[in-house]
């Protein structure tokens, strides 16, 4: 199944990268501390843990000017999608257990909730990955979602799954579990939104054509 090994990649490049990760989560926790700068902290690390940067990481400097710059658009982004979460939530708490009628709408809002939390943080992937604006940004997560609801719902499970262990263990949710989950995320949404992530390692064709006359010249030269 593909979206599992884009999850899979997406550990991945946490674990290759593990301690820029781990200081990039402790300023994205700073960032959610101080609250006003909470969806641009999480706007900007989605922008540092883009695969695409898996050579040249990104400077400090650049990650605090992503921050500083998407502040206004990281709010309207939360605006746009987190409220979704927010309801879908309550009303799942409030009538869930209940013995009302709502009550076997329970498993509906189960799903909704999934899926308006993958969209949440697929707005701020986007939002990260490509700069766009709020707006479409929530769009393209929308439509991602409605394309791949199974993919989503995958992501959901997985990212509440690493919360529920994070937050049981506790050290691995302050140091890197924020910062793994942008990556599985990133992984997603770059696949869906169709942009190649180039593997550093994988030969340029310029590379392999200089090997291909090298190995001719060895075989047929003196």
């Amino acid at each position: 199944m593909r979206a599992l090994r884009l999850i899979g990649r997406g550990f991945s490049d946490t674990l290759e990268h593990l301690l820029p990760y781990t200081l990039l989560t402790l300023a994205w926790w700073l960032g959610v501390l101080l609250l006003f700068s909470a969806p641009a902290a999480t706007v900007a690390l989605s922008a540092m843990t883009d695969p695409r940067r898996a050579v040249n990481r990104p400077e400090w400097r650049d990650a605090v000017a992503v921050a500083r710059d998407n502040l206004r658009r990281g709010w309207a982004v939360a605006l746009l999608t987190v409220p979704f979460v927010l309801v879908l939530a309550a009303n799942l708490s409030t009538y869930g257990t209940s013995e009302s009628r709502w009550s076997l709408l329970a498993p509906l809002w189960t799903v909704l909730l999934l899926l308006a939390l993958t969209v949440a943080l697929s707005g701020f992937a986007i939002t990260g990955l490509t700069n766009a604006p709020a707006p479409l940004a929530a769009k393209q997560a929308a439509l991602l979602v409605g394309a791949r609801p199974l993919r989503a719902l995958a992501l959901a499970i997985v990212t509440l799954v690493l919360v529920a262990v994070g937050g049981a263990l506790v050290v691995p949710m302050v140091l890197f579990v924020p910062a793994l989950i942008a990556s599985i995320v990133n992984r997603l949404v770059l696949d869906g939104l169709g942009l190649p992530v180039v593997d550093p390692l994988t030969p340029t064709d310029e590379r392999i054509a200089e090997e291909q006359r090298r190995a001719a010249g060895s075989r047929f030269g003196p």
